[in-house]
């Protein structure tokens, strides 16, 4: 197996645990409303080992997978993916762009990236409170920074990669 696909099937095995973390624990570690999101957590640590297309696709199936079993019945569905979609490739390209290999950096981009992911969210499916969902977000913000650097440990083990330079 060559590199490439070895570390696209690393990325790919990661995004299933992720939705299975995200179906067995999420809802038990839930305080208030606010639940780790580990589809978009793992899809935005992947990313950092991707360029911009790759961040993107794996937002791309990380949304995909995360709206087939969470999405409300009348809308949401795309909305899901297209956020994890721009937010993972936005974070792939910063770390092609601007940042090499920093896992000092990982719980900042978890934490930013998830915001601008509810809030995207948010923006396009409306629901309820703000006041309410603000606090939804940054909880699970917090919670996504507090996992952020295990993740990105895992994910660089099952990737292979060692450095900024074998990124895919």
């Amino acid at each position: 197996m060559s590199e490439e696909a070895r570390r696209a099937f690393g990325l790919g095995f990661s995004l299933l645990l992720a939705a299975m973390l995200q179906l067995v624990f999420a809802d038990p570690l839930q305080i208030k409303g606010a639940k780790p999101d580990f589809l978009l957590l793992f899809a935005l640590m992947g990313s950092l080992f991707c360029d911009l297309n790759g961040g993107a696709a794996l937002g791309f199936f990380a949304g995909l997978i995360h709206a087939s079993f969470a999405s409300s019945p009348h809308g949401g569905f795309g909305s899901l993916i297209v956020n994890r979609t721009l937010v993972s490739g936005f974070v792939g390209w910063l770390e092609e762009r601007v940042f090499r290999d920093s896992p000092i950096m990982t719980p900042l981009f978890a934490f930013a990236g998830t915001l601008v992911a509810e809030t995207l969210f948010y923006l396009s499916v409306p629901q309820g409170r703000l006041r309410h969902r603000v606090f939804i977000a940054v909880g699970t913000a917090l919670y996504n920074a507090f996992l952020a650097l295990p993740v990105y440990l895992l994910l660089r083990r099952l990737t292979g990669l060692k450095k900024a330079a074998d990124r895919i």
